[in-house]
This record gives structure tokens, sequence and C-alpha cells, in this order.
């Protein structure tokens, strides 16, 4: 990796963890939030690759679980969050999608990663706390799954020409 694609990939960690960590509404059922970091995640994963997806997406949550106060979920949102970059940049990288283009096959591999980060955090819940708990969360997770599609899908088209401007 160069030093120019690391300085990148430092940064997207931190602005994962920043957009995290910016608008955060409390779910007190779980001690958990909701927020549009995953906006962040299916970005990085598209920018950044599978690997680099997971690092930013599963450092970058995870850190702002330690620092936001929320350590009990730095695990379960590194591995959570790291497989939703992974299954965004395995869809892309199949389906061979254009980066800085927006199209349906775009948005799905966004709203199925989501989902799967929905469901992860159901698992989590449940084992951290009971089914009934994570069951009201569920909810939550996906107004913040939605969100996040919608956020990443808007700004797709500005990171692919701040990205591309940034690796030459």
């Amino acid at each position: 990796m160069k030093i120019r694609e690391f300085a990148l990939l430092a940064l997207f960690i931190a602005l994962v963890a920043v957009s995290t960590m910016i608008i955060r509404i409390p779910v007190p059922q779980t001690n958990g939030y909701m927020n549009l970091g995953d906006s962040m995640v299916l970005l990085a994963a598209l920018f950044f690759g599978p690997v680099g997806g997971f690092i930013a997406g599963g450092i970058g949550s995870a850190l702002a679980d330690i620092l936001g106060g929320y350590p009990q979920w730095a695990l379960w949102t590194l591995i959570i969050k790291g497989i939703e970059a992974l299954i965004v940049s395995v869809m892309a990288g199949a389906l061979r999608l254009k980066r800085g283009r927006i199209n349906v096959l775009q948005i799905t591999s966004f709203t199925l990663a989501t989902a799967w980060m929905v469901f992860g955090y159901f698992i989590a819940e449940t084992i951290m706390y009971d089914q009934k708990v994570a069951l009201v969360e569920v909810p939550a997770n996906i107004i913040q799954a939605l969100g996040s599609v919608v956020l990443a899908t808007l700004l797709l088209p500005l990171f692919q020409k701040i990205i591309s401007t940034a690796r030459t």
C-alpha cells in the first residue's frame, strides 16, 4: 500500500468514527444508539475494497463506540461493520460496479449490507440481553440503515471526485 493510499484509509477511519459520533440518538433498552456512520462504511467499502473497507468500517465504527462511551459494543461493531463493508466490496467487485455512478445494483448492495447490520446487531443484542430487548432496537436499526443508504447514495458522486483527486 502506498503512503498516499494509507493516509486516505486513515482519514476514512477517522471519517467513519466522526460521522458515527456526530449525530447519536440513544436507544435506552440496549444502551446503544442510532447514527449515520454506516453511510461512510458503505463508501469506504467501495473506495478501499474488501480489506480496506473492513478496516475503515470496522475500526472507525469501533473507535466511535470506545470514544463515545459504548465500549461494550466495540468488538461487536468491529465485526458487524467490517462484514457490512465486505458485503458491499464483494458485490461491487462481482457485479463490476463503477464506484462513482449511482445505479440500482449499487443501491441494492448498500441495502443488503445494511440489512446484515440490522441482523448482526439483533444477534449481538440477543446474546448480550435477550430477544425481546433485541427486537425493540430493530426498528431503530432499520431507520439507521435506510438513512445511511440514502446518504451514501447521495454522497457517492462527491466522494468519487474527492477520492480520485486525492489518489492522483
